[in-house]
Parts: C-alpha cells; structure tokens; sequence
C-alpha cells in the first residue's frame, strides 16, 4: 500500500521555500536540512534525535540556542526543526531566531501529539492558530498523568494507524518572514526541570553522512538531494568565512581566532574552536 500522505511528510525537507542566500539549521540532529548552510546544535546524545547521531558534513557550531553566537540578521532563513519543544525558555528562543534570521520555519509536535504521546524531553507544548504560536509550558514531563500515561497511540489500532498515516495532522509547521507572533499562555510556569536531562545527555558519536545507521529509503533521498545542494554551497560559500557571521553569545562582540580558540576581546572570555566553534566549552 503506497501511504501518500506520508510520503508528502517525508519529503517536505525538500520543500522548504526557494532560498538564495545563507541558510542556518538550529538543532540540526542527525538529519539537517539539505539545503541549510550552516549546522548548531548544543548537544550530541542521540536521545535527543530519536537515536540518531548527530550529522556534520558542513560547518558546525556548537552552544546554546537561546545565545546564538551570530550576528544580526546574518542569515536570510533560519530552519528551527524539533527544537523549541526542548526550549525552557521559549521567548528568548524565538527572539533570538528573529535576531539572527529574516525569515524562517519553525517545526514541532502540537498539543495534540504531546498529549498522547509525551516526551520526557519535551517542555513545551506548542499549536499554531491563525498564524499565532500558542505556547503552553509543562510542569513536569508528563502534563495530562492520566492520558500521558496509558499508552494510547500503541494500544489503539484505529488511532495509532490514523496517527501514523497523518502526521501533518500532529504537527505544528509555522513559515515566518521579519516578525514570529507567538502567545505563551503560562509564562510563570519554570520549564528548568528540563535543564537536568540536557545536563545528563550523553556525548554521543558524530556522523559525516545522511547513511550512516540504519538510512531506510529516506535517507537515500536526503542523500541524493544533499549532494546536490553541496554542490551549489561549496561554489556559493567559495571565498566565506564562518567567522565573518559570529558574534561572542554573552556579549555579541566580535570574535578573533586565536590558535585552536575563538576570542572575545570585549569580555575577555575564550571558546574553543577544535574542530568546531563550540560555545559551550571555554
């Protein structure tokens, strides 16, 4: 049986909007974006990205999503995917996309998918209305203890297949240009029990290749449409230097290479850059 629907989901990396300029991945996981030029995330432990580890084959960074080390609007399209949800403190996020990005698209699990089928990594639940964020953040990872907890999407046949079958239907996909309007309904509520489990994430292995692991069929199609997109960075981004985007992420000043460190003259704090510019170590 050809699932349609759900070969359209799969596919809509390949579809993000037609981009000229530079494109950044936040969060990017084990599965980036083909066409995102550059890579950040903060953590590595496959846990995070449904036991995938995380992917470089383009240039990477490292740090926290909430102090991207970038300067202002140094990129035309930021791609945030499976990372808000994770965020505990949402507003900062999303101020920081705006900053950095002029337009963008933002991807998570709604209310819907979170209340039957929780993550004890995720703080957040999220659903677009009238292309407006609604945000709720949860007290603990498990909100609903009474649906949360029954297993619902495994034990029902009917909504497990109708779950699998429409994804669109469970998730939030939100395009934005200049401005994300967003509403955060119980901004008293702390998420930074969350914080904990980021703490205690493992160092997971890094992959160089949309095929390594366990690919299936769309990993061969990520594969075949990111070299094709390489192609066209590696003659775009000829004579760029990463350098030229970054910022120090406390104090947005300017960064100079230092050996095998970056550093921030303003501050008088050092980040390591070997291999990667990597804001969480000093």
């Amino acid at each position: 049986m050809l699932h349609l629907r759900r070969v359209k989901w799969a596919l809509r990396k390949s579809r993000l909007p037609a981009v000229d300029g530079l494109v950044l991945d936040v969060g990017s996981g084990g599965k980036p974006y083909p066409r995102s030029d550059i890579l950040f995330d903060r953590l590595t432990g496959s846990e995070h990205r449904c036991g995938t580890s995380m992917m470089i084959d383009r240039p990477a960074v490292f740090g926290d999503a909430t102090k991207l080390p970038f300067k202002d609007k140094s990129f035309d399209f930021v791609v945030a995917s499976h990372i808000l949800e994770h965020i505990a403190n949402p507003g900062v996020f999303l101020d920081e996309l705006q900053r950095v990005g002029k337009a963008g698209y933002i991807e998570t699990p709604n209310i819907i998918f979170e209340r039957l089928h929780p993550y004890d990594i995720h703080c957040l639940e999220v659903v677009s209305i009238d292309k407006v964020l609604h945000i709720y953040k949860k007290k603990q990872p498990i909100e609903d203890s009474f649906l949360g907890c029954l297993n619902f999407l495994q034990k029902d046949q009917m909504w497990k297949s109708f779950f699998f079958e429409k994804p669109d239907m469970f998730h939030v996909r939100y395009f934005w240009k200049e401005k994300i309007e967003y509403f955060i309904h119980n901004p008293e509520v702390s998420c930074e029990w969350v914080e904990s489990i980021n703490d205690n994430s493992e160092i997971g292995e890094l992959k160089s290749s949309y095929l390594i692991g366990n690919p299936g069929w769309r990993g061969y199609g990520l594969k075949l449409l990111g070299t094709w997109y390489a192609l066209q960075r590696r003659k775009r981004l000829k004579d760029w230097d990463l350098l030229s985007v970054l910022v120090c992420p406390e104090c947005k000043g300017d960064l100079e290479r230092d050996g095998g460190v970056l550093a921030c003259r303003a501050c008088d704090i050092r980040f390591s850059n070997d291999p990667h510019p990597n804001f969480t170590r000093r």
